[in-house]
């Protein structure tokens, strides 16, 4: 009798057991958008590795290869969104919460806009209405763009020269905001965002926050007017068109930082 009711609770404690193990909830599976955010920041990741040892290489004498490490940055990138695409997803921008947007595709931080077109200032220095020159005249960069509107974003403040506190003031604490080239604008550029084409509908999307349709400046001066250097780029994100006008005209402008 003793031997039965040993093996009798043995076989209880199992079946207990079992049943607590089936009993466990299974995980849900994996966001498929976060799972392409994690891999897009592996990649970029892989990047700056990669740049990191190739000028180590070029240190001891090597030629730069950094070339290949875009390539494979772009490999990268080709099968991680196919792989999204698959999912039915994509992840390409993320909004920070802190009025910056990060494309995952360059590592750019952008900076998000505010306000209603055409409506009331915010007074906030990323109030889409406003505007600013590139240069008071010439091929200076002393226009507003520069001396009021970046100077805002990266006017930062230490108590103790950056030593052990952060430097604080910068817009989305960062302090190395500048106005992008022409190639990083257009590469904001979203012909498939919603009403592009159409007016009043800018060719960007919408996560950048209200977005003009007119011209953007950029950082790159126009080089095709020989002796006349008092012109710049911009893109026009109402049709997605690169345009240049000169540097004294009053124009948007969206910050932007990171990268080469």
């Amino acid at each position: 009798m003793y031997r039965i009711n040993l093996t009798v609770m043995a076989l209880c404690v199992t079946l207990l057991w079992v049943g607590t193990v089936q009993a466990k909830p299974t995980p849900p599976p994996p966001n498929p958008t976060l799972v392409c955010q994690q891999r897009k920041l592996a990649a970029q990741g892989r990047l700056q590795l990669c740049l990191a040892l190739n000028s180590a290489n070029i240190l001891k004498g090597a030629p730069d290869n950094s070339a290949a490490c875009y390539q494979g940055l772009t490999k990268a990138l080709a099968l991680i969104d196919a792989a999204a695409a698959k999912a039915g997803t994509a992840c390409r921008y993320v909004d920070n919460g802190d009025g910056t947007v990060t494309d995952n595709k360059t590592g750019l931080m952008w900076e998000q806009t505010t306000g209603t077109i055409g409506g009331t200032n915010t007074g906030k220095i990323n109030d889409v209405n406003n505007r600013y020159a590139w240069s008071t005249g010439g091929n200076l960069a002393d226009g507003t763009a520069f001396t009021s509107f970046l100077a805002t974003l990266n006017n930062g403040a230490s108590t103790d020269g950056g030593v052990s506190t952060p430097i604080t003031g910068c817009f989305a604490n960062h302090c190395d905001w500048r106005l992008p080239s022409i190639v990083e604008l257009q590469g904001i550029i979203d012909f498939n965002a919603t009403g592009c084409l159409s007016e009043g509908s800018p060719c960007i999307d919408p996560i950048f926050g209200p977005t003009q349709s007119g011209g953007y400046w950029s950082a790159t001066t126009y080089a095709g007017y020989a002796g006349v250097p008092g012109i710049a780029w911009f893109v026009d994100f109402d049709n997605g068109l690169v345009g240049d006008d000169y540097k004294t005209f009053a124009g948007s402008v969206r910050a932007v930082r990171g990268g080469s």
